[in-house]
């Protein structure tokens, strides 16, 4: 990183910012749809991390790489809209449910679409749930393709220690995602037929 285009850039120069930051862009918008998983909402989200770097630039005080930081803001960024996301979600669907609307969708194969549609998104709220620090060595690592070393030096720690933080990031998702798929409605209507009535 260019320690003159930051000054520059923390000084509110817009040019210098921007050329800090093309080459984070598309890691930007990829740790956004590791997070979001839909295309549009991923771009809006992306934007919005842009724009709370650009103003939060004078809150990065060189305590781990710069990468780092900015990947923290998007992943941060990334959370607040899959909060928000839900919140509406839930809100708007919720009195349409009550008065029975279920509407089927008649095109085909829509049910695989929609159950690994469900996985994904089960998957995503998962590792958004993890501490920061597993969930970082992981995205970074697992999702992103950064290579153990680099993404050790990014976060300011040992590959032993990266390595760890992945591996207890992953037995956390499998113990969620088992837990969620014991409780699930297919699973407990599957429980009671075994059982008998």
């Amino acid at each position: 990183m260019d320690e003159l285009l930051l000054r520059r850039a923390r000084d509110g120069d817009a040019g210098a910012f921007e050329q800090l930051m093309t080459p984070l862009e598309g890691r930007i918008w990829r740790i956004c749809w590791h997070y979001i998983g839909r295309r549009e909402e991923t771009s809006d989200c992306a934007q919005e991390a842009m724009l709370k770097i650009w103003r939060g630039l004078g809150a990065y005080r060189g305590d781990c790489a710069f990468e780092t930081w900015v990947y923290r803001v998007a992943a941060s960024c990334s959370l607040d809209w899959l909060r928000k996301r839900k919140r509406e979600r839930s809100e708007s669907i919720e009195p349409l449910r009550e008065k029975g609307f279920d509407p089927p969708d008649p095109s085909p194969g829509t049910e695989d679409r929609v159950i690994e549609a469900d996985r994904h998104q089960r998957l995503r709220e998962a590792i958004a749930r993890l501490p920061e620090d597993q969930r970082e060595a992981l995205v970074l690592t697992q999702l992103e393709g950064v290579p153990y070393e680099e993404a050790a030096a990014q976060l300011r720690i040992s590959e032993g220690t990266l390595k760890s933080r992945i591996s207890r990031a992953k037995v956390k998702l499998k113990e969620w995602l088992a837990e969620e798929r014991e409780h699930s409605p297919g699973n407990i209507v599957q429980q009671r037929e075994r059982r008998g009535p």
